[in-house]
């Protein structure tokens, strides 16, 4: 699976080269941005080829799609830590339960093996009458 992936990313990679390369003359064209905000004089931004805006506004969209997820991450994670000490509360708890029943048998094993036996003969003494 590791290089089924690896191969993939490879074709995106070779696709994006491919589109980059095709559409060189659009990416290396330069352009100037206007800032005018009417209470200060414009802004006007260097020349700045496509390309650039291109991978800013790419990583840009990455930085917000991260952040957008950072809160649902915190709110997982936080109910992961919640369920695993519930877990581990249930878990000692059915120990705890386990070793009382099995305190409880040893300390009645004797008088059920009695009432078994005496039970166990009248069984007997029935089936040989009849």
């Amino acid at each position: 699976m590791k290089k089924v992936k690896i191969g993939f990313w490879l074709l995106v990679l070779a696709f994006l080269l491919l589109f980059g390369y095709q559409n060189k003359a659009f990416f290396l064209q330069k352009h100037i941005f206007d800032l005018n905000l009417w209470v200060s004089a414009p802004y006007q931004t260097p020349e700045i080829h496509n390309a650039v805006l291109f991978a800013v506004c790419f990583l840009a969209g990455l930085v917000i799609a991260y952040l957008s997820g950072l809160l649902e991450r915190f709110k997982s994670n936080k109910t992961i830590k919640q369920l695993t000490s519930a877990i581990n509360e249930q878990k000692t708890q059915a120990e705890q339960l386990r070793t009382e029943i099995e305190a409880l048998k040893n300390v009645s094993a004797p008088a059920v093996s009695a009432v078994d036996e005496s039970q166990g003969e009248e069984t007997v003494s029935t089936s040989a009458a009849g």
